[in-house]
């Protein structure tokens, strides 16, 4: 027994040897503030660091392993304690094998994004992953360029104007009807490139992304079963494989035709109750929309959500807001400095409430519309995205 004990450890210790893949990664940093600075490499979502080195001679190198090609950070830093305004990050895939990196430290990406500094992203040779995804980026380079740039007219002459109260309505939809054929071919762009590289991590990643909403058009049930379909034979088993098929199970809670999932909030006397007990029964559509007081951008939103309200409570709109403030006072301060005379309630825990975690809220402002069934129809539903549904369902 105590052989087969033995033989079987050895077995497995082989199987994790070979599912290891070792990579050598070289780097040339020109400039003269280069040299003597910390360089660290950052995996699994940058919580875990593989490697560090110091430039000397504007080069470096780190060496290591990795079970799969992987998007990892690469920092560099004065000291690991110096301000992180004076540090420089980039993402890349590193790959198995002998992979370069070259760039200048006076135009690498600063930690912090910065308009106003340079954005020269290093040059990554010998990672077959980075190749791979080059080749995306570059097949949507000009749809991505064009969306820039409506995407700045939709800021200048929607977003900012609402704020300061002006509701330039009719011109935010034109924008936004003129973004949709191009993120329309940028999906399906990607869709393409998913389903032509199932073996590749950068196809998983972009899959990943979609269904954690990050991409141009939410995903449908159907299609969410679809990129289990692509990857598993490839897959199967792998913690990224499995952390795609948990990501798509919470997903498919709140997929498009759904119904709304329930979960206990505070009104504002302090009662617990459940929210279908409390969701509107007699109205056409509900904007159900998670904030709190302290997200500058929930904040910069609830001018234009006045305004829509006071455009559409009359005609079948309502507004369920949930906070997620953890101090009541923060939350009642805010709805009172807010003027937000729709229906308010607060998840006290925040982004550990039940109701949160069953939505699966990553991020702030996060805003569903439901039908009067309790079925979600849109997502996504923040400035001139709610208008232009409403002015499709209530013609």
């Amino acid at each position: 027994m105590k052989k087969l004990f033995l033989t079987l450890s050895c077995s497995a210790l082989v199987l994790i040897t070979y599912a290891q893949q070792t990579y050598s990664l070289a780097g040339k940093i020109r400039g003269e503030k280069a040299n003597g600075q910390t360089v660290s490499l950052w995996a699994d979502n940058e919580q875990k660091k593989i490697g560090s080195a110091v430039i000397k001679n504007n080069s470096f190198q780190i060496k290591g392993a990795i079970h799969d090609p992987e998007l990892v950070r690469i920092t560099i830093a004065p000291t690991e304690n110096s301000d992180k305004k004076l540090w420089k990050a980039s993402h890349f895939y590193l790959d198995k094998g002998n992979v370069q990196l070259a760039g200048h430290i006076d135009s690498l990406p600063s930690y912090y994004y910065n308009p106003n500094l340079p954005n020269q992203k290093p040059i990554i040779e010998g990672s077959q992953a980075q190749s791979l995804a080059d080749q995306l980026n570059r097949s949507i380079t000009d749809q991505k360029q064009v969306l820039s740039k409506l995407d700045k007219a939709y800021m200048q002459e929607y977003h900012l104007p609402a704020i300061d109260g002006k509701f330039n309505t009719d011109r935010g939809i034109a924008i936004l009807e003129k973004m949709a054929p191009y993120k329309k071919t940028v999906f399906e762009k990607k869709w393409a490139f998913i389903t032509n590289n199932p073996t590749a991590r950068v196809a998983l990643d972009e899959a990943s992304y979609m269904v954690m909403g990050y991409g141009e058009e939410s995903l449908s049930k159907i299609q969410m079963d679809e990129l289990l379909q692509i990857f598993e034979p490839s897959w199967h088993g792998k913690k990224t494989f499995i952390d795609l098929q948990t990501a798509i199970t919470k997903a498919k809670a709140t997929a498009i035709g759904s119904n709304i999932l329930d979960g206990p909030i505070l009104d504002k006397e302090g009662n617990k109750v459940q929210l279908t007990s409390v969701f509107p029964k007699d109205k056409k559509y509900i904007l159900l929309e998670f904030w709190a007081s302290w997200c500058g951008p929930c904040r910069g939103e609830i001018p234009h959500l006045r305004h829509t309200y006071a455009t559409w409570k009359d005609k079948g709109f309502d507004i369920v807001s949930i906070s997620l403030d953890e101090k009541e006072t923060d939350w009642k301060k805010a709805m009172t400095e807010e003027n937000m005379v729709w229906h308010q309630y607060n998840a006290r825990e925040g982004f550990n409430s039940k109701i949160a975690e069953s939505y699966d809220i990553q991020g702030i402002p996060y805003a569903l519309l439901i039908d009067s069934n309790g079925t979600i129809i849109k997502h996504g539903m923040r400035g001139a995205s709610l208008d232009q549904a409403l002015e499709e369902l209530m013609r």
